[in-house]
Parts: structure tokens; sequence; C-alpha cells
């Protein structure tokens, strides 16, 4: 288990990032904290030529959290295979449940997925 806490600031709300109308956290804030922690968890293990790439979310985000609000991300790691790591997460305002789900990432070849672009 690993945890990391983010705090929610004016650019992390549903009004300025266009998910919604109010100032509270928006939920694609919510995907990006639980991205972070993943990803953050995973690189530590990799070499400089690969990383990971998010490539499923489960998400229930369950009740608002206000500018200044500290979110503590939680996660577990569920399953891990060869290059597929698959991860519970929950997410609090303090003692209070704001979200759940799971999140899945695929390590890659940096150079081999960018050439993709071509």
């Amino acid at each position: 288990m690993i945890q990391k806490d983010f705090i929610v600031t004016k650019e992390l709300t549903a009004a300025t990032m266009g998910s919604g109308g109010l100032a509270v956290l928006a939920t694609p804030a919510v995907v990006q904290m639980v991205e972070n922690t993943c990803y953050e968890y995973l690189q530590q293990k990799l070499s400089e030529q690969q990383t990971t790439v998010g490539t499923k979310i489960e998400l229930r985000h369950v009740k608002p959290s206000k500018m200044g609000a500290v979110i503590t991300v939680e996660v577990s790691l569920l399953k891990q295979d060869f290059k597929k790591a698959t991860f519970a997460f929950s997410c609090r305002d303090n003692e209070k449940l704001i979200a759940t789900g799971t999140h899945t990432r695929v390590q890659i070849n940096c150079e081999k997925f960018l050439s993709q672009l071509d």
C-alpha cells in the first residue's frame, strides 16, 4: 500500500477544469491524483527507457471536497502480471471517503511507444 496527499487548488475544481460549474474537486482531478500515485509507485522500479501508461480506470466519486482540502490517495497493488499492474484505490478528505475504484497501468518502452506517433 502507498499513500500520497494532494491539496485541492482552484486549478483542480470542476468549475476551472470544465467538468462542472462548482468550485469543488473535479472528478478528472481525482483520476489524475490516482494515476500519479500509481505511476510514481511503479516508475521507481523501471529503467529510464521504460514507463507506464494508464489503460483503464473505474471510479466512484461519491462526495464533494472544497478548495484547500487535503486529499489522501491510498493505492494497493491487486495484481501484477508481466507488464500489467492493477490497483485498488480509495481517496479521502480527512476521514471522509470521497472516491473508490480500480486502475490498470501497462509497462511500455518509451521509444517504441512514441514511434507510434509517426
